[in-house]
């Protein structure tokens, strides 16, 4: 089991707990939709919005209205799954001119969603987000790819499945293609593995993917009060994960946060009472009550 690293330099006993951005406010409001309800576009704002400080919300949501009023004139009346799925990649990805960011793949800017819709470059993920949601505008059967390494768009006709992959503007993967890439970071995958991987992702799934990918380049940047944001917000949308809420308690006892790290440590031992890195945990544990003694 992979233990977060973070330089003990960082070691901050007197940061200050900042008080709830509204953006983590909507952001909650927004989860308390039923799965199918659930608004994707919006949660992924509120993730840009409260790392950026900018709330670009109705415009970003106007502007995937507008793609796909657009995109629709490009479609084929009546057509095929693969004509349909040509036609809107032609749309987005020559016209419109999405693409992969493959000169700064490591910028934040690319997780979030109102940044991609305006440079019409960013991550698999989120490139593949907003053919989501133009396809669910124009009431396409498409979902996501959750492949290990990569993201991609899904569309489901009623004999066809077509893999779209929109960081290559819209090249189409196949099955075994999926199956290997699959295979390839999961060497031991058996048939059942597989097939709960190519199982479309679920909303949340896609905003922790998302969170996820920004917690490590924040860690990568040192930037520790981002990093415990995004591991916030990981464990506000899937608090059933024990080594998120182990990462979270190691942020929080980096930044001074103390009785809240104690708490993340005490429910981690909780939750996985035979984890390879629980003594190492414990014995952090330890060191915190001990600095909380001699401070009293």
């Amino acid at each position: 089991m992979r233990t977060l690293t973070i330089p003990q330099q960082h070691l901050c006993y007197h940061y200050t707990m900042p008080s709830i951005h509204p953006a983590r406010t909507q952001l909650r409001a927004v989860l308390r939709q039923p799965e199918p309800q659930l608004n994707l576009a919006e949660a992924a704002l509120c993730i840009a919005w409260e790392d950026q400080g900018i709330a670009m919300l109705p415009a970003a949501l106007r502007e995937l209205d507008s793609l796909a009023a657009a995109a629709e004139a490009w479609l084929p009346a009546a057509g095929k799954p693969r004509e349909v799925v040509l036609a809107l990649n032609r749309f987005l990805f020559s016209e419109i001119g999405f693409r992969g960011n493959t000169w700064n793949y490591s910028d934040p800017i690319n997780s979030f969603l109102d940044q991609v819709l305006a440079t019409r470059a960013g991550l698999p993920i989120t490139l593949s987000i907003i053919y989501m949601e133009v396809g669910w505008r124009l009431g396409l059967p498409v979902s996501g790819v959750a492949l290990p390494g990569h993201f991609l768009a899904r569309y489901t006709g009623p004999n066809e499945e077509l893999f779209i992959d929109a960081f290559n503007r819209g090249r189409l993967w196949s099955r075994t293609e999926c199956i290997t890439q699959i295979t390839t970071f999961y060497r031991a995958a058996d048939a059942y593995f597989v097939k709960n991987i190519l199982q479309p992702p679920s909303h949340r799934a896609i905003l922790v993917r998302i969170l996820r990918n920004l917690k490590n380049l924040y860690l990568e940047r040192a930037n520790l009060p981002a990093a415990l944001a995004a591991c916030e917000r990981i464990v506000l949308i899937d608090p059933s994960q024990p080594n998120d809420i182990r990462d979270r308690g190691l942020l929080r006892a980096r930044l001074g946060q103390t009785y809240g790290a104690l708490q993340d440590f005490e429910r981690y031992a909780h939750l996985h009472p035979r984890a390879d890195d629980l003594s190492y945990i414990q014995q952090q544990a330890q060191l915190l009550a001990q600095h909380m003694s001699q401070g009293n």
